[in-house]
């Protein structure tokens, strides 16, 4: 008889507590958590059915129940692999090295929030070792509504706060960004019209290679310097590049044909005599060929007069047609125009 009475009186009592619980439900029920997931890491099939019940009425959506931490573990790295760090909820006695198991989840990332369903209270010595690990907050057993909305609110409001902070020091970047891409504009914008004003025409080609600035910056302040009718595009050109490293800084060097020297002069006359089929330096009133030495005869029949040919100091020929090579400021290389790399760009005039 005293054992049925007993028995009645437990029972009586848990539904009472149950019916405190659906009040309390009932009462927070408009209550709603931002974070619409959470991992629940429990083997008791009672308190999975209580706790998700709990989290329901909480405003989570993507409960994600595991029966071992081995398996709340690879949930977790999942969720983590698609950008969510998600709250956990974790049975202390889901293990007996329930440390363990805190320090791999916080190994994996260090923010996540970890609520531990104990029977411990606060203030004793393992609840401590856990708080000193990282836990987030404890829940203690028997589990009760009011309680786990009141760490859920916490933790909402945590969230909050760093969600707000990190938009604010988003915002400040993004405006801090934009200061400096348009300080950077202003520089790049006098620096174009500077080598404009240097040099009247110029490639857009060549502006890229003097300004250390990818092109379609480049194209992107010229298009704005057009618009602000500062500068106007003339034509497409094409421009002998470098063959090694593709520059259109490029010195046009005049070379000996013969001995491919650059000591050579240009003078006004030339003689050609062809009895001794030699050339050398015209002088006014010259009568006799300063080789052989044997009059000149007439101009067309004995000899032959040029203007603007060139002598070699090196080599000692003369020549009216100068040979030309490439060679590139940048890397060094010399070429000749068969070698050459042509490239194309819009060359444009400032207003």
């Amino acid at each position: 008889m005293t054992m049925t009475k007993n028995n009645t009186m437990t029972d009586i009592e848990k539904n009472l507590a149950e019916s405190k619980d659906m009040l309390q439900i009932m009462y927070f029920q408009e209550y709603k958590h931002s974070t619409n997931e959470i991992i629940l890491i429990e083997n008791n099939l009672a308190l999975i059915s209580t706790l998700q019940n709990y989290l329901i009425q909480l405003g989570f959506e993507n409960i994600y129940v595991c029966q071992t931490a081995k398996e709340g573990e690879k949930i977790f790295k999942n969720l983590m692999k698609s950008g969510k760090i998600v709250p956990i909820i974790l049975d202390d006695r889901i293990s007996e090295n329930i440390s363990h198991i805190i320090k791999q989840l916080l190994a994996i990332q260090p923010d996540v929030k970890i609520i531990v369903e104990t029977s411990f209270s606060e203030n004793d010595s393992e609840t401590k070792h856990l708080f000193d690990l990282g836990i987030f907050s404890i829940i203690s057993k028997p589990l009760r509504f009011q309680n786990l909305q009141e760490i859920i609110d916490i933790l909402c409001k945590e969230d909050k706060l760093v969600a707000e902070d990190k938009l604010v020091a988003e915002d400040k970047l993004v405006a801090e960004d934009k200061l400096v891409a348009e300080d950077m504009d202003i520089k790049l914008n006098e620096k174009i019209k500077n080598m404009l004003k240097s040099k009247k025409i110029i490639s857009s080609k060549r502006i890229n290679e003097n300004i250390d600035v990818n092109l379609t910056k480049i194209e992107e302040c010229l298009k704005k310097l057009e618009d602000k009718k500062i500068l106007v595009p003339t034509d497409e050109i094409k421009e002998v590049a470098c063959p090694k490293c593709q520059s259109v800084e490029i010195d046009n060097i005049a070379i000996c044909p013969h001995c491919k020297k650059t000591d050579f002069g240009k003078y006004p006359t030339v003689i050609h005599h062809y009895r001794c089929d030699q050339m050398f330096l015209y002088e006014s009133k010259l009568e006799k060929c300063r080789v052989c030495n044997t009059n000149l005869g007439k101009q067309g029949t004995d000899y032959a007069k040029f203007t603007n040919y060139y002598l070699c100091s090196s080599c000692e020929n003369y020549f009216g047609e100068l040979e030309s090579i490439y060679e590139c400021r940048k890397c060094e290389t010399q070429f000749n125009l068969h070698n050459a790399n042509i490239e194309s760009s819009m060359r444009y005039k400032i207003l």
